[in-house]
């Protein structure tokens, strides 16, 4: 799981003010258990996010790097965005080994702002047959591997958010 917060940008699944899904990316840094992205306004996303800052984000292996794009290794976190007031040094300190100094100073200068996510329970696939749920709990990431539930059966993702097959379809797209 580590391998995968070394990239540099994660996707990211809000809602739209109408409700609908709405997927995008953002750069992000790890700090800790959290997650920060540094997001414009510009950006569709800023605006879903802080009307509902109930999200969903996943890092996901390469293609490049993957055995087989059927099973890329990815983690999956049900998460709550909240926009900074105030940023510590640490925060962009941390953006700036992952992103670049520069990069930060340009942006700095225009619309952006910074959000914390908290992550909640997560789904973690390693490979064909391999899926944990994951959760954080004394700052440990423990992890109980899926076994028999099939495809998104049995995710820990019902507090709150729809699961794919809630939405008329395994996959979370409608039929038409």
């Amino acid at each position: 799981m580590e391998q995968l917060f070394k990239q540099k940008s994660l996707m990211i699944s809000s809602l739209t003010e109408m409700g609908e899904p709405f997927i995008s990316y953002a750069p992000f840094a790890k700090v800790g258990d959290k997650i920060y992205i540094y997001i414009s306004k510009a950006a569709e996303h800023y605006y879903n996010i802080s009307r509902n800052p109930k999200i969903a984000i996943m890092l996901i292996e390469d293609e490049a790097a993957s055995k087989t794009v059927f099973a890329r290794c990815r983690v999956s976190f049900n998460a709550t965005a909240t926009k900074m007031e105030e940023v510590p040094d640490s925060i962009w300190e941390a953006f700036e080994g992952v992103q670049g100094k520069e990069m930060l100073q340009v942006l700095k200068t225009l619309d952006f702002d910074m959000f914390e996510l908290e992550l909640h329970h997560g789904r973690l696939v390693k490979g064909f047959g391999k899926a944990y749920n994951i959760q954080l709990k004394d700052g440990e990431w423990i992890q109980e591997q899926v076994t028999g539930a099939g495809h998104g059966q049995g995710m820990p993702h019902s507090h709150g958010m729809s699961r794919p097959q809630d939405m008329g379809h395994p996959h979370g797209m409608s039929k038409q």
